[in-house]
């Protein structure tokens, strides 16, 4: 049996028109229900005394009142905090300058070393490239054979350059050197 074709449109029409109406068990805009046990569960279960005064505004004022009604039933971890005073912290991180630029002093030093190694590195591998582009006979092949050990041996060399870095500025962090030292 063959369904004509107007009757299968007419289906969809009815369809769609069905599924695009909203339901009138379920307003627009409803929100999904919380899983149970989790936070969102216990404050929709929980609502707090308003204070009268600022009931108009919308704003909620937290007493030890609404803090005993919000704990009940739930886990309620109260902090407390320490504010240092600003003058206390700037005096205590405060280092000899000598000790500042010995620092700094090894840190650009070493930074140096590895700018040199990086230039060499960009040497290399220009001649590389150059070698590559010309005419390939036996004694080129070996002389990019050459280059190429040349550029590992200089990228061992930055790696362990780099290493050296680091502990530089690990030691330096250890005696209180602060991020703008090494600049």
């Amino acid at each position: 049996m063959e369904i004509p074709r107007q009757l299968t449109t007419l289906g969809c029409v009815i369809g769609l028109a069905w599924t695009s109406v909203p339901s009138a068990a379920e307003p627009p805009g409803t929100r999904p229900t919380p899983k149970p046990g989790s936070l969102a569960a216990v404050a929709a279960s929980r609502s707090l005394n308003r204070t009268p005064e600022l009931e108009d505004t919308g704003v909620i004022v937290i007493t030890d009142d609404n803090l005993d009604q919000l704990g009940s039933g739930a886990a309620l971890t109260v902090m407390t905090s320490t504010i240092a005073d600003p003058s206390a912290l700037a005096t205590d991180h405060r280092a000899d300058p000598k000790t500042r630029e010995k620092w700094r002093k090894k840190v650009l030093a070493q930074s140096g070393v590895i700018a040199r190694l990086e230039a060499r590195r960009g040497e290399a591998d220009a001649e590389l490239d150059r070698l590559e582009r010309g005419k390939l006979d036996s004694r080129t092949l070996d002389r990019i054979a050459k280059t190429e050990i040349k550029l590992r041996a200089i990228d061992a060399e930055i790696r362990n350059a780099a290493a050296e870095l680091s502990t530089i500025i690990r030691d330096a962090r250890k005696e209180g050197a602060q991020p703008g030292w090494f600049r």
